[in-house]
């Protein structure tokens, strides 16, 4: 089974990352995710639940990092 970070933006979906929750090394994911929330200003929030996430753990099969939207 395959998870994946997604990111949503006023340019539309794209994949980040996907990645095997199995045998994936999650500190280089959330390494991944900590680079592009730094680069961006982008969110993760867990698909699932809609709740925000310090740290993406292999229970969250979908992430999605969301844009911060100007003047909202």
């Amino acid at each position: 089974m395959k998870s994946k970070i997604l990111t949503f933006s006023s340019h539309g979906d794209t994949t980040l990352l996907e990645y095997d929750p199995a045998t994936a090394d999650m500190e280089e994911v959330n390494k991944v995710i900590a680079e592009y929330e730094a680069k961006t200003g982008a969110q993760p929030f867990d698909m699932t639940t809609g709740e925000h996430l310090e740290r993406v753990t292999r229970e969250q099969n979908e992430v999605m990092m969301v844009h911060p939207i100007a003047g909202g």
